[in-house]
C-alpha cells in the first residue's frame, strides 16, 4: 500500500472534492482516471513523476511508494517540482528536496 506524504502536494487542476477519492484509490492500487504522481526515488536521484497507472503493476504494488504530490497533468507535476525546488532554495539556499521534505515533516509534528 503506498504511503502519502502528510502535506501532501496537490495541483490546483484537481477539485477539492475529488481529492480523498484519488488518494484512496492510489492507495488501494484501484484504477481511476490518470494523473500524475511525485514519488520519492529510492536511488540517487530526488523525486520521480509517475503516470498513475503505473502504480497498478505488480511491481508497484509489492513495491510500494512514498507519494509526496498529485498533479492533474505532467506539465502540472513539472510546476509541482519547480516550486518544491524553489521553496527548498528559499529555506535552505540549496536544492535538497529529499532533506527538505523530511525538515518539514519533522517540524509538524
Amino acid at each position: 500500500m503506498h504511503k502519502f506524504y502528510k502535506y501532501l502536494y496537490w495541483d490546483e487542476n484537481i477539485p477539492e472534492k475529488k481529492r480523498n477519492r484519488i488518494k484512496w484509490r492510489l492507495k488501494v492500487s484501484k484504477r481511476d482516471a490518470p494523473c500524475y504522481v511525485l514519488v520519492l526515488s529510492e536511488g540517487e536521484d530526488q523525486l520521480e513523476i509517475y503516470n498513475s497507472l503505473v502504480l497498478l503493476q505488480s511491481y508497484y504494488r509489492k513495491n510500494p511508494r512514498f507519494i509526496i504530490g498529485i498533479a492533474a497533468g505532467y506539465e502540472g507535476a513539472v510546476d509541482m517540482v519547480r516550486q518544491m525546488a524553489e521553496d527548498c532554495y528559499r529555506k535552505n539556499k540549496n536544492a535538497d528536496l529529499k532533506k527538505y521534505l523530511a525538515e518539514q515533516t519533522e517540524a509538524g509534528e
